[in-house]
């Protein structure tokens, strides 16, 4: 049986993971710029609601790093286990194991992206229920001697 549809799927998740690794690195980079940086110190200086030692640039920017290095490790290892699932998918080999694995990693992974990566997961959620869902079909068997009515 061809595995047609998981398989679309799963690659239709691994864009959007990689999409999401890209734009995080992007992000990531962006934090050096001192433009960046006066303008978040401007925006932090602007709120009467903040006092100056409460919350700092430093601060803000190493919080933002943090998230920002979550979201990259999750979505490389969704990348990781999608690429693992299609070996799986691939022959129909082992179509079980491969759609628990897209299950589970598309309920990790977008808690991991703190849902950056929703729609990559809801992808590899739909290519994990097909995969288990999905009958083998039986070919079938002549019955030449024996007809019943």
């Amino acid at each position: 049986m061809k595995r047609i549809v998981e398989t679309v799927f799963v690659v239709i998740g691994l864009l959007i993971y990689g999409i999401t690794t890209a734009l995080s690195f992007v992000f990531l980079n962006i934090q050096d710029n001192e433009g960046w940086r006066a303008e978040m110190q401007s925006m932090l200086d602007s709120d009467p609601n903040l006092e100056q030692a409460q919350l700092s640039v430093d601060q803000i920017m190493e919080g933002v790093a943090s998230v920002t290095w979550l979201i990259i490790i999750s979505a490389l290892v969704a990348i990781i286990l999608g690429i693992l699932a299609i070996v799986f998918l691939k022959g129909n080999k082992k179509p079980k194991p491969a759609g628990i694995i897209l299950i589970i990693t598309a309920v990790v992974t977008t808690v991991g992206t703190i849902g950056f990566g929703l729609f990559g997961g809801l992808a590899f959620l739909i290519a994990g229920i097909v995969a288990l869902a999905r009958k083998e079909k039986k070919p079938l068997e002549e019955e030449s001697s024996s007809v019943n009515y």
